[in-house]
Order: C-alpha cells, then structure tokens, then sequence
C-alpha cells in the first residue's frame, strides 16, 4: 500500500477510528480500535499503525485537553491544535451557560458544513450524549447535552429492563411512547416500571420492550430541546440506527430532517480543519 501523507483520528466513547490518508485526501485505508480514556494516544496509533513512518501528522478530534473555544465561535482548524509530537489535537467547544463541552462533535458538525456550506439551523448528534448545536453562519452559537443514550444502555441492566437496541426500533411503540413522555413527562419512571411489569407478565417482546424505552427518553429529550428544533432546519449526525428514534420523532411533530452518516462527517471535518 501508498505511504500515507497524512493521518485522519476521531477518538469517540472509547474507539479510534483510523483514515490513511493520500495527499489529496483520497482514503488509502481505514481501521478501528479501541482506545480507553487513560491509554497514551500516540500507543495506541502506533500499536494500529506499526508501519508508519516517523513525522506523519495525525490529525485527531476528540482527543484535546482544557482549554477549549467557547461559544459562539468558528469550528477548529488546524492552527489551534495542541501538539505532542506528530499528533495534532484539535480542540472542543466549551460553553458557560448551561455549562457544556463539545469534544469531537464539533468536528462532525465540520464535516456537515463543509458538504452543506449554506445551513443554518440545528445539528442533532445522537450518541452516548446526544447534542443539539445551533448552527448559523458557519458558526457554533450555543448547544445543548441530553445523556439519553447513556440512560437508555443503563435500562439494558438485568435489574432494570434487560434489553439493548434492537437492528431496527418499532416504530408505532417508539412514537406512541415518545407521545407519552413529551405530554406526560412526570411519568417517565413509572412508565419505565410499567414496561419491566409487562415483560415479567405478558412476555413483551425486546424489541417492543426497547422501542417504547427509547421513545420515552427521546420524547423527553425533544420536550427539553424544543428551543433547538421548533421552526429550525434540523439534520442528524449518526452512524447505524441511532438516527431513527429520533428522525422518527422529529417527523412526527412536522419537523423535516435530514440524515448524515456520522463518520463520513467525522472525516469531511478533518479534512476540513486540516485545510484551515
């Protein structure tokens, strides 16, 4: 295989993902490993790269440490990464009010912006922590956290409701669930209860039992964000199923969506904070 001029790194919820990249930025390879929070970054490159040659400039997001950009403010580029040898670290996003980090989003929302030069609106990135990032002008304005997918891997515990996602999420119980949350929201724990009961009971289904979990964290979720989506354009940033619950419940309020794979995005972002 071509050496690479370069290399592209997203450090995202304990994985790198890895692009060897051509001088024109045509992909020559792409690996993942994993990559614990407390792991020295540039082991774990050298451990997925044994072959790379000395004085390759990484570029990796997600990676950085304090201080961070604080909003409203233009996304990374190249020039304010933190180096540590041949590896650039682009810096997060803070915010002061509501407290906040982007830490590698940002550089999705990048990628997003680079493809589509002209939106302004709302970027929803759906993950252990979703995000919610207004966007206008090719800038970061404010956002906002919500650790509905944090919460929903808690339910998976055997103690709690015993499920993970399902390939695909049922989309009649999500939205009936996500109904429910959104104008009942002070139910949410004893709905929890009632769909636990109804697996010891009636035998519900895991893929009904996750979906109608799912809808009440995401209707909870859009209840909380309605400042961010209501009247705004709104694309989602994801990667698998982890946009479906919440295209599905965007839609359902009359909100159209528009859906970008995660890491494609990822990428786009690096290419663009390397070109500065």
């Amino acid at each position: 295989m071509t050496s690479p001029d370069w290399i592209a790194a997203e450090h995202r919820e304990s994985r790198l993902r890895i692009w060897q990249m051509a001088a024109d930025d045509t992909v020559l390879d792409q690996t993942e490993c994993t990559a614990e929070g407390g792991e020295d970054l540039s082991r774990t490159l050298n451990r997925a790269l044994p072959g790379l040659s000395p004085g390759t400039p990484v570029v990796v997001s997600g990676a950085a440490t304090l201080p961070f950009a604080a909003v409203p403010c233009a996304l990374p580029k190249l020039a304010q990464a933190q180096r540590d040898g041949d590896l650039h670290r682009l810096p997060g996003i803070a915010q002061e009010r509501p407290v906040d980090v982007l830490h590698g989003e940002e550089t999705r929302v990048a990628g997003f912006l680079a493809l589509n030069p002209h939106f302004d609106g709302v970027i929803c990135l759906p993950g252990a922590q979703s995000r919610w990032v207004h966007v206008s002008a090719g800038e970061i304005v404010s956002f906002r956290s919500v650790l509905s997918g944090a919460l929903f891997d808690l339910l998976g515990a055997p103690e709690a409701l015993g499920v993970d996602a399902p390939a695909a999420f049922d989309e009649d119980a999500l939205l009936q669930a996500a109904d429910q949350a959104m104008g009942r929201p002070a139910n949410f724990a004893g709905e929890l209860a009632v769909i636990r009961a109804e697996r010891q009971l009636s035998g519900l289904s895991d893929s009904l039992a996750a979906s109608r979990a799912m809808g009440l964290l995401v209707g909870m979720e859009l209840a909380a964000a309605k400042p961010y989506w209501l009247g705004q354009s709104v694309a989602i940033v994801a990667e698998g199923n982890a946009a479906q619950p919440y295209r599905l419940a965007l839609e359902a309020q009359a909100v159209p969506v528009v859906v970008a794979d995660g890491a494609r995005m990822a990428l786009e972002g690096l290419k663009a904070a390397r070109k500065g």
